[in-house]
């Protein structure tokens, strides 16, 4: 039994009201008991900043607060940080997560509030850090420690990573319990074995490249399962990990082995993870039916283009047929598919934009109207930035955040400019909020509709056939609106081959995207979906069971 420390500790995630969607903080909970396994007292808080409770906050008097900062992040941390500050001046403060970790040293000079900034891995730092402050000894020996001392910035060498992650407590479940969610996260392993271009992950995890992917053992990670299923009554999961496929070499059976305790643990779950497209050439009908029978209901993959020539250039072991394979295959299994895409890159041409749009209505995605005014984000540390910035195309700027560049094209990249601003920036646009929605929707109505079909499609016979009849309508609407973006895609990559012009590309996107059209698929899509709950509902599957609510 760990001694009882005095030093008063709060975790604390916070969001902006745009980004609102509460979910477990998975690392955040993970050093919460690893911490608390050092006998310090730890809470836990996930919140928008307009519901955060500032008062109990000031009550409790934490004389150190770790926050996890993303990009997105950035500014309403700061002014959370900044107001509980000014009540707490003696508090410590240290910044976490992946926006610290590539820009710790700039965030310290850019915002004094900050005392502290932990790079990569929390749980060793963040426990010597408590530590430090708790026996007052010197920050000079705590590891991936970023800190002021005598008007500079230190930077401590990075701390080596955790080799067997199976030696670590399960994560604290606080945020799971607080919230009310109805799935939980799990981490079944750190790091991923691919090198994309435009990733920093390997800047995240890694200061040994042998160190760059770690797995639990597939024994750990059902424990996990199990006991949320039955302290917390959650059978929804996400398997976070980058690739749930990757494992060590000489063992690439792990996902097969966890596929298997799961049932052989009589575990009636459903979850959803991240795989490679080429994952799809491990699989044969024996493999898959062990990974449904599992639970596995949705994926997402990284495909990321439709075009080899893009692919190359993001450094992307799959190819266009991996991609549509994979796609093809697991829909054929009654398993949901996502995908990340990046239609447009500072090289896009119109032969591969052509043959991404193909590729989108092809699979439906075209129906999602983000995956085509998506963009390739560049972020400092990726090799991609290093690309761009060798060839005249990046645009440095003051600010922290992903980088600007100029387009080998310039009337595609007017083009880009142009659909991403109306269609993803432009929040206060009426035909923004119903594109968001119809893209909400139809990522999510398929996970909805397989997670129905495991768990309660054997009931009998009219809940199958509500089910049925939910997905064949879920799926007309979703024609539709993919075939319309397509062709409206098309006709702006016409129109700026021949120069682009913006009145002539309001015109365009008038004909196809006009708000009435919009509008009207969004309201089909929501019938569908709430005639889908209700219909359940009155036949003894009220939507508590399966949607986030209470």
């Amino acid at each position: 039994m760990s001694i009882k420390k005095k030093t008063k500790i709060l975790l604390l995630s916070v969001l902006t009201e745009k980004n609102a969607i509460i979910t477990e903080e998975i690392g955040m909970c993970s050093i919460a008991a690893f911490l608390e396994q050092d006998g310090f007292d730890v809470a836990l808080v996930n919140s928008t900043r307009s519901y955060l409770d500032f008062n109990k906050i000031y009550k409790d008097k934490p004389d150190l607060i770790g926050v996890s900062m993303y990009s997105t992040t950035e500014t309403v941390v700061y002014e959370t940080c900044k107001t509980i500050k000014e009540n707490l001046p003696d508090v410590k403060i240290s910044i976490g997560g992946y926006w610290p970790t590539l820009y710790g040293k700039k965030l310290l000079e850019k915002y004094s509030i900050y005392d502290y900034a932990i790079c990569g891995e929390g749980e060793l730092a963040f426990r010597d850090l408590a530590n430090a402050i708790e026996y007052n000894t010197s920050l000079s020996t705590v590891g991936s420690l970023i800190y002021h001392d005598k008007g500079e910035i230190i930077e401590n060498k990075r701390q080596d990573l955790i080799e067997d992650l199976d030696s670590l407590p399960f994560p604290r479940r606080d945020l799971l319990l607080n919230n009310k969610l109805k799935y939980a996260y799990i981490s079944t392993s750190r790091g991923c074995m691919a090198s994309c271009s435009f990733c920093w992950h390997q800047n995240f995890w890694g200061t040994k490249a042998n160190n760059r992917w770690r797995g639990r053992s597939p024994q750990s990670v059902v424990a996990e399962v199990k006991e949320i299923v039955n302290k917390y009554g959650v059978n929804r999961f996400w398997f976070i990990d980058d690739s749930f496929e990757d494992s060590k070499a000489g063992n690439t059976n792990r996902m097969w082995d966890i596929a298997q305790l799961i049932i052989d643990e009589g575990l009636h779950i459903t979850y959803e993870t991240y795989f490679r497209s080429e994952v799809h050439k491990r699989f044969n009908p024996e493999k898959m039916k062990l990974i449904k029978e599992s639970g596995l209901v949705g994926i997402v993959f990284g495909t990321e283009s439709g075009n080899e020539e893009d692919l190359k250039l993001y450094n992307k072991p799959a190819s266009v047929t991996d991609n549509l394979k994979a796609i093809e295959y697991f829909r054929e299994n009654d398993i949901a598919v996502d995908i990340g895409f990046i239609n447009f890159n500072p090289y896009s041409t119109f032969e591969n934009l052509r043959k991404n749009i193909d590729f989108l209505e092809k699979t439906k995605f075209a129906s999602v109207l983000y995956y085509i005014v998506e963009r390739c984000g560049i972020t400092e540390f990726s090799s991609l930035y290093y690309k761009l910035k060798k060839d005249g195309l990046l645009i440095e700027e003051q600010d922290l955040g992903c980088y600007s560049y100029h387009y080998v094209n310039e009337d595609i990249g007017k083009l880009s400019k142009f659909l991403y601003y109306k269609y993803h920036e432009n929040e206060n646009s009426k035909v923004y909020f119903y594109a968001k929605k119809i893209g909400s929707i139809i990522r999510e109505e398929f996970k909805i509709i397989n997670y129905l079909k495991r768990s309660f499609g054997q009931m009998n016979d009219t809940i199958t056939r509500i089910i049925a009849e939910n997905e064949e309508r879920a799926w007309e609407y979703l024609e539709r609106v993919n075939h319309s973006n397509a062709q409206c895609f098309r006709e702006l990559l016409d129109m700026t081959e021949k120069g682009f012009d913006q009145v002539c590309a309001e015109s365009i996107t008038e004909k196809y995207l006009n708000l009435e059209y919009i509008k009207g698929i969004s309201d089909l899509l929501e019938k569908n979906r709430l005639g889908l709950y209700m219909r359940l509902k009155n036949e003894g599957v009220p939507p508590e069971l399966y949607l986030n609510i209470e």
